[in-house]
């Protein structure tokens, strides 16, 4: 009965989704002939990806005025995003097929990984811009069978433009509502056959929302609610040849975290002094080596680190003083690809050293200093197999030796089958897994038992999932496309707090939870006449969660069962207008909420607009966007705001109407 109601909202939802290409002027065949390397590792057509795939291309991202990865993210039919959170794992929540995803996806930089090296929460798809990315690649899915940890539900991957593809300056300035403030430099130069060098930077301001006036019912008498997010970016890239060397650094300071929820019980702080400031970086070297027209060679060397500044307020649960770490990671890669024909194979070694330290300076002589090292070898191979002209299939496979658990194996097969001219058949099973980083086993860093009554668990094993999914792309009318696939996710070893408050014991981490979802995903894309394109897609899901072995199983929560995103485009010479609408319902609560006390909720309609003008002159072009994020200006909730604060830790309330005003400069 649910799947009939839910296939009968997405047929009478007026509106225009995103799916699984971005539309342009070209025919929707040459946008699925676009290659994508992040699924494989080797440049794959869209058309033959086993897993659902999305590519948004340079003039995507430019014609719909998207700024950062959140805008694209926020469009994307599988994801759902919640902009202000209230985890201490994140200030912008993502969930992927009914599953928080934040610590469970892998993000790239033209295929160098950028996230936290040993696990500590983290969270940057807000603050990553896009003004030097020529192509964003989002794959869904099991991944570890060729990245290793993380890479539970997916990837995303940056391509970068280099010295030549930018080949000047590009800047952009952004103003608006709620005392935002941005600028975007790009600069880069071919200064000869052999070398390209490019350098890009960027800084964000914003005040974020006022809770006090637009939520008066739950934050009106609330002292002074300081919400401010302060972003900064740089990225440096050189090629000599087939030598790569890059820098990425990312810092990110806002006070969203778990304790500083201004939602929360009053005895918090929600002054300017309660913020985090957290910067992740990498570097790396990468040699590329044809040794002839079939074999090649990468060998690749990066350094990673994440750190939250001492000078952060933030506070872990359960910690009385600020909690600060460093992590920091060696990795060491060697890849070997055959490309030829029909047969396109690809092996590989790699090698990580793991740092992680927390750098509290506890006065208390009980608190002992902890570092922990470790190691990670893996090895792993993978196949591209074109059998006939029709059916293209893939399988790869993984092995990681981690010096902290037992060895993991992670397979994962695919296939793609082009049945019909206009018909395709396409699905993926696979197994991932995410290693216990060392904050989870040590949450509070080894702090004495009688001061947070939290104690480390040292015997954490790896979190598991499988995912599969099957699906079908058509073509059924002229410059139309229609895809319905189904998807299943199974995680085991979920790590959850075992909560020992009400027995006076200490609590400790532990691999107690299970969760399974399941759904399907419809969506139909269409080109008109005149410069109009429309698109919509709907996304059921559904799952169940056993949080703590307790025989109780409940529904997974702060997941829309029902969501529907929508695309509608105009383009007219030098006019792009855009206007998005997003609608989720039935967000799932938890069974300690004590109003809704388990049940769903309703959710929300969004709307945005942005118009693009774009003005060439000469060598140079100016472009300018106008645009309002919430355009009725909806205020709604994640899940649970309650007024009382009866119903536990509530949600956060999510962005009101914002405008903003962006003119670039490229010569």
């Amino acid at each position: 009965m649910k799947i009939i109601k839910s296939l009968f909202c997405f047929f009478i939802f007026v509106g225009i989704a995103q799916a699984e290409s971005e539309f342009t002027d070209v025919p929707l065949e040459q946008l699925l002939d676009v290659n994508v390397t992040s699924i494989t590792k080797m440049p794959m057509p869209l058309n033959k990806s086993p897993v659902t795939a999305y590519v948004i291309s340079q003039d995507e991202i430019s014609r719909k005025g998207y700024r950062f990865l959140t805008d694209i993210l926020k469009n994307v039919p599988d994801i759902h995003v919640a902009n202000l959170s209230a985890t201490e794992k994140a200030t912008t929540e993502i969930y992927i097929r009914g599953v928080f995803a934040n610590d469970k996806i892998t993000v790239l930089v033209d295929g160098i990984k950028i996230k936290a090296p040993t696990g500590e929460p983290t969270s940057f798809f807000s603050s990553m811009p896009l003004i030097d990315v020529k192509q964003v690649e989002i794959s869904l899915g099991s991944a570890s069978s060729i990245y290793g940890a993380d890479a539970m539900l997916g990837t995303i991957n940056l391509v970068t433009k280099n010295g030549a593809d930018i080949n000047g300056i590009n800047i952009k300035a952004t103003g608006g509502t709620q005392d935002t403030g941005e600028v975007q430099v790009a600069a880069g130069k071919k200064i000869n056959e052999d070398i390209n060098v490019s350098l890009t930077g960027s800084f964000h301001h914003s005040a974020q929302e006022n809770l006090k006036q637009n939520y008066p019912v739950i934050y009106g008498n609330q002292k002074q609610i300081d919400l401010t997010e302060q972003n900064n970016n740089v990225h440096f890239k050189a090629n000599y040849q087939d030598l790569t060397v890059s820098y990425y650094r990312l810092q990110n300071i806002n006070n969203n975290s778990l304790s500083f929820n201004p939602a929360a019980p009053i005895s918090y702080d929600y002054s300017g002094k309660a913020f985090w400031n957290l910067t992740n970086q990498v570097a790396n070297a990468t040699y590329n080596l044809e040794i002839n027209p079939f074999w090649q060679a990468k060998s690749s060397l990066s350094y990673e680190s994440t750190e939250l500044s001492d000078d952060s307020s933030y506070r872990a649960w359960g910690s009385s003083v600020p909690v600060s770490w460093f992590g920091e990671a060696m990795r060491f890669s060697e890849t070997v690809a055959y490309l030829r024909g029909n047969i396109n194979w690809l092996s590989g070694i790699e090698f990580s050293f793991m740092n992680s330290i927390p750098k509290n300076q506890y006065a208390d002589t009980r608190v002992p200093k902890y570092k922990s090292s470790y190691e990670n070898y893996a090895v792993y191979s993978q196949l591209n197999y074109d059998l006939n002209e029709t059916i293209a299939l893939n399988g790869s496979v993984r092995i990681d030796v981690d010096s902290r658990y037992a060895p993991t194996v992670n397979p994962r097969l695919g296939f793609s089958w082009q049945a019909l001219q206009k018909l395709r058949f396409f699905g993926a099973w696979g197994t991932s897994y995410i290693a216990p980083s060392p904050y989870l086993i040590y949450e509070t860093w080894n702090m004495p038992e009688d001061l947070i009554y939290h104690r480390p668990n040292t015997h954490l094993k790896p979190e598991e999932m499988m995912t599969a999914e099957l699906g079908f792309n058509a073509d059924p009318f002229k410059d139309n496309q229609f895809k319905l696939s189904g998807f299943y996710t199974d995680g085991k070893n979920i790590v959850r707090i075992v909560d020992n408050s009400f027995t006076g014991k200490a609590n400790y981490n532990d691999n107690l939870a299970a969760l399974k979802t399941y759904g399907f995903q419809v969506s139909e894309q269409q080109l008109f006449d005149y410069g109009f394109s429309a698109d919509i897609n709907y996304t059921f899901t559904e799952g169940k969660q056993d949080a703590e072995k307790l025989n109780h199983i409940v529904n997974v929560t702060n997941v829309p069962e029902h969501m529907i995103k929508s695309n509608l485009m105009y383009s007219l010479d030098k006019f792009t207008f855009r206007f998005t609408g997003r609608w989720f319902d039935e967000m799932g609560t938890h069974e300690s909420n004590t109003i809704y006390k388990g049940k769903s909720i309703h959710g929300a309609t969004i709307f945005d607009t942005n118009l693009h003008y774009a003005q060439p002159f000469k060598s140079a072009e100016w472009a300018v966007d106008l645009g309002v994020n919430n355009l009725l200006d909806t205020k709604y909730y994640t899940v649970g705001v309650n007024d009382d604060f009866s119903g536990g830790l509530p949600r956060l309330p999510q962005e009101t109407r914002r405008f903003y005003l962006t003119v670039g400069f490229s010569y």
